[in-house]
């Protein structure tokens, strides 16, 4: 884990990501999550809503942005089961070196959970 004085630009560069990541793969992300030149130099392609201030959307286009609108809700909601977990509220200073492991195994532990994505339809 990291403190909150680290860019998300950074975040990513220095999480060791970007080399797990393929050409061809795409990475969905918010608006301000700027790492285009990072990505492109990879052949990794990023997934960003459009602007309010861009011109008007194309019928394809805003066929796309509602596609990753539809997925990022889930994504939303896999979030919110880690943060659930009142033990990451406030991680006692003497657990401080277990953050990441105390993280990965919150993350892993919500895998146990309903499904995120109902088979239903």
């Amino acid at each position: 884990m990291y403190g909150g004085s680290i860019s998300d630009r950074q975040l990513f560069i220095e999480s060791g990501l970007l080399e797990k990541l393929e050409p061809g793969d795409s990475i969905m992300a918010d608006k301000g999550f700027n790492i285009f030149d990072v990505l492109e130099c990879n052949g990794v392609t990023l997934n960003i809503p459009p602007r309010k201030n861009d011109s008007q959307l194309s019928e394809k286009e805003l066929i796309e942005t509602r596609r990753i609108a539809s997925l990022r809700i889930h994504i939303e909601r896999a979030f919110k089961r880690v943060k659930d977990f009142k033990i990451l509220d406030i991680i006692p200073i003497n657990m401080a070196g277990l953050s990441s492991e105390l993280f990965f195994v919150c993350a892993m532990l919500t895998n146990f959970g309903r499904p995120l994505v109902s088979d239903k339809k």
